[in-house]
């Protein structure tokens, strides 16, 4: 599957006099590893660092600044409760990165991470095996703004939470473990056996 692409910042000029706030990361589904689930404290409304693949990595967004939305919306019915959770952003001006994420991530699943700028609080929406999907967008270059609105959608019921771990950027590189030459793997340096 083709990679998401990074979406870096751009001038005010591009976006027509919008300033920059919050920082936008995501992740797809199938980049994290679930196999090892991160600890989930509902009561303090907290999630420790998901598992991310080697090779794998948090893409970054910067959306302009205010447009970031959140909202939840539930409707009780006989069986079951119907929800629909929304996560919405935009992207200032017309690049090939913005057109290459809209052609071939649409309805992949997606953890997003959004950090304030300002305060630095990090949240994270979506939990284990229940993902944000991309489901619209609406791009624009017109007299009054160049532009992108990416919306992502979850049917679960799950709100965001407060997230622990860190949106890196830099690929999970595999863990080497070096041997002194003529050491036995596990015996510690020194030490030999008594016979």
């Amino acid at each position: 599957m083709k990679k998401v692409p990074a979406i870096a910042s751009v001038t005010d000029h591009e976006t027509q006099g919008r300033r920059l706030y919050n920082d936008i990361y995501l992740i797809p589904e199938d980049a994290v590893d679930l196999s090892t689930e991160p600890t989930i404290d509902d009561s303090a409304r907290t999630m420790e660092a998901l598992s991310v693949k080697e090779g794998e990595a948090w893409v970054k967004h910067q959306a302009v600044k205010f447009t970031p939305s959140d909202t939840n919306e539930g409707q009780g019915g006989d069986i079951t409760t119907d929800v629909t959770g929304t996560l919405a952003y935009t992207v200032g001006g017309d690049r090939p990165e913005i057109d290459d994420f809209l052609e071939n991530q649409h309805g992949r699943g997606f953890y997003i991470g959004v950090t304030d700028r300002v305060s630095g609080k990090k949240k994270i929406y979506g939990r284990p095996r229940c993902p944000y999907y991309f489901q619209n967008h609406s791009r624009r270059k017109n007299g009054e703004n160049t532009s992108c609105d990416i919306t992502f959608t979850s049917p679960f019921i799950y709100q965001p939470l407060e997230y622990l771990g860190d949106f890196f950027t830099t690929p999970v590189t595999p863990q080497i473990v070096e041997e002194t030459p003529g050491e036995t793997p596990g015996e510690t340096p020194g030490q030999e056996e008594n016979n």
